[in-house]
């Protein structure tokens, strides 16, 4: 059976309210080359976990550059380790995403808990 966009939009809100969950950080797994000699290493790398245009990006690393949009050409400084799938850069990317929310979330809560002190001490100085 078909949803309204009643029902649609209520399932949608159900779906934001079940992002609030806490996943596990995971790791690289694509090793960073031991030197020039050797092949770039190829994977994916989570890019713009800060911004409403986080992604993942095809990425190479040599022992010392790195590169990201592409997988034959290193373009930054400093090697990095890769994930060896997209599904595991995505997860990376939430896991990511979901560390900074929690961040800004407990500096609210800090701002709440600061305004809280300060009108109980003005209520007990009446």
């Amino acid at each position: 059976m078909a949803m309204n966009k009643k029902e649609k939009a209520l399932v949608e809100d159900l779906k934001t309210y079940a992002a609030l969950r806490h996943t596990a950080d995971v790791k690289p797994d694509v090793p960073i080359p031991e030197s020039l000699s050797q092949e770039l290493s190829k994977g994916y790398l989570p890019v713009g976990h800060l911004s409403d245009m986080a992604r993942v990006e095809p990425a190479c690393s040599s022992s010392v550059h790195h590169g990201i949009g592409r997988q034959d050409k290193t373009s930054s400084q400093r090697p990095v380790e890769l994930y060896s799938t997209r599904m595991l850069a995505l997860r990376k990317l939430r896991y990511d995403a979901e560390q900074e929310c929690a961040r800004r979330l407990r500096r609210i809560d800090r701002m709440i808990e600061d305004e809280q002190a300060r009108l109980d001490e003005a209520d007990g100085a009446e």
